[in-house]
C-alpha cells in the first residue's frame, strides 16, 4: 500500500513538472522582434537604391528571409536573393546573399531598434568575400 501511495505520487510529480515545462514562458530567440519586412536604402560607391528586407524564423529555429534590391539608375539591375548566414547577437545583425552574378557575395552588418535600423554592406568576390572588398556603403531600415 505504501509503495503504491509513493507510485502516484511519483507519477503526479512528474505530470505535473511535464505540464509546468510545456505552459511555462516561451523564450524569444535573439531577434524575433525584428522578424517582419523592412523597407531601406543602401548607398555605394557610385550606386544607390532601395531594398525590402524580409526575416522569418525558418521551422528549425534558424533566422532565414530574403532581400529585394533595386538601383535607382534603373538599367535591369533589381534582384531578389535568399539570405544565408544571418543572424542577431542582441540588437546586431548580419547577413550574407549572392547577387545574381553567380560570383559574389554581399555581406551586411548593423544595428538594429525598434522602428529602424542602419549599417554597412561589402561586395566582394565568392571565393573571399570580404578581402578585398570590391564595393562598399551602406544602409538604412525602417519598419513600414
Amino acid at each position: 500500500m505504501r509503495i503504491r501511495r509513493m507510485n502516484y505520487r511519483f507519477w503526479l510529480l512528474l505530470v505535473t513538472l511535464g505540464l509546468g515545462a510545456s505552459f511555462g514562458p516561451a523564450v524569444a530567440a535573439d531577434g524575433d522582434q525584428y522578424l517582419g519586412t523592412w523597407a531601406g536604402t543602401w548607398a555605394g560607391d557610385n550606386s544607390s537604391g532601395h531594398f525590402q528586407l524580409m526575416l522569418e524564423r525558418g521551422s528549425d529555429g534558424k533566422l532565414t528571409g530574403s532581400i529585394a534590391v533595386t538601383q535607382d539608375s534603373g538599367g535591369g539591375s533589381d534582384y531578389t536573393a535568399k539570405l544565408k548566414d544571418a543572424s542577431f547577437a542582441g540588437d546586431k545583425f548580419t547577413a550574407a546573399y549572392d547577387p545574381p552574378d553567380g560570383q559574389s557575395q554581399i555581406n551586411m552588418k548593423g544595428t538594429f531598434r525598434a522602428k529602424g535600423g542602419d549599417g554597412d554592406w561589402s561586395l566582394g568576390a565568392k571565393a573571399q568575400p570580404s578581402n578585398p572588398a570590391l564595393a562598399t556603403g551602406t544602409w538604412k531600415i525602417s519598419k513600414p
